[in-house]
């Protein structure tokens, strides 16, 4: 899959994909000058952006060095 296909699937800005393969932030495969993605590295980007949900535990330790 190309950059502008992966980008559609993600449903992210070109641009934005296009930095994070330039900061190598991202998996992707290279064929020469070519950047493509297969179906196991869009899941990996996925999985690399999942933000884990805060613990009634973890939350009330941010609360109490807030205030």
């Amino acid at each position: 899959m190309t950059i502008p296909e992966a980008a559609r699937v993600l449903a992210v800005p070109e641009s934005w994909l296009r930095e994070r393969v330039r900061l190598r932030r991202v998996a992707h495969r290279r064929l020469g000058k070519h950047v493509r993605f297969t179906a196991s590295d869009l899941e990996a980007i996925v999985d690399g952006a999942a933000q884990h949900a805060l613990t009634p535990r973890r939350m009330a330790h941010q609360w109490r060095r807030q205030g």
